[in-house]
């Protein structure tokens, strides 16, 4: 049996484990359900990933797995969820570096705001959030604007957002400096128009349709943690999707 026959058999198999079970409830250990479906501690942990993936259990950093509360779950079509392994993100202008253009931080604004709807919905009632505003230019031209959002405060200890204006450093890495460890991204990209204040910073016509990314990091306890908006000028920057078989 090949090895992606045997982590999807070994999927199904838990599924139905947390099937028969209630929400909130502890799953047993990854050697338990080892010992259980007859197969390694290794293909165990690539079934638990797709099943968080899912959206079907809860990981909790050094607590143990637990089954999702499917019915409070945000609904999203399965065809929109496309999951990528948290260790091959890097800083966006490193990877512009690293594949030989040149990379600069053309500007940079902090806020403290309320949250829009789109954020305020996870968050506390009365909670406010640093934006923090970044334009790239990519060989001297305006190419990206990000919106980053997130509290102004992680367990307990304030945020210091104007370290973000530091070219190469990259929202992930920032975030486990504030103790906090990133372990998804959950990506949507659609076509929109430019606003005016995107617009100005990336030299186009208000009203131009932009590629557009709206973006929410995830920590190891499955809280959101930052929320952003990501607009991306589509003559200097695109988007390549490759597919691959695993067998």
């Amino acid at each position: 049996m090949s090895s992606s026959n045997k982590i999807q058999q070994t999927t199904d198999r838990i599924r139905s484990i947390v099937d028969e079970r209630a929400a909130g409830d502890r799953l047993p250990s990854e050697a338990e359900l080892a010992a259980l479906t007859g197969v390694s501690r290794v293909t165990v942990r690539e079934a638990l990933d797709r099943l968080w993936h899912e959206g079907r259990i809860v990981r909790r950093w050094g607590a143990g797995t637990y089954v999702a509360d499917l019915a409070s779950a945000p609904d999203q079509p399965a065809f929109r969820n496309i999951y990528v392994s948290i260790k091959g993100v890097t800083s966006l202008p490193a990877e512009i570096i690293a594949n030989g253009h040149q990379a600069a931080l053309t500007a940079f604004t902090v806020e403290r705001i309320t949250p829009p709807d789109w954020v305020a919905a996870e968050l506390p009632s009365d909670a406010d959030v640093w934006r923090v505003t970044r334009c790239i230019a990519v060989d001297g031209v305006p190419a990206i604007v990000m919106r980053d959002l997130f509290p102004l405060e992680f367990a307990g200890q304030r945020t210091n957002p104007t370290e973000l204006s530091e070219l190469t450093t990259d929202l992930v890495h920032f975030l486990q400096e504030a103790g906090v460890r990133v372990v998804k991204h959950e990506s949507v990209l659609d076509a929109v128009t430019c606003d005016e204040e995107t617009a100005r910073l990336l030299g186009l016509a208000a009203g131009e349709p932009i590629l557009h990314g709206r973006q929410r990091a995830i920590s190891e306890t499955g809280d959101v943690v930052t929320w952003s908006d990501i607009f991306y000028r589509t003559d200097v920057m695109g988007t390549v999707v490759i597919r691959t078989v695993n067998d």
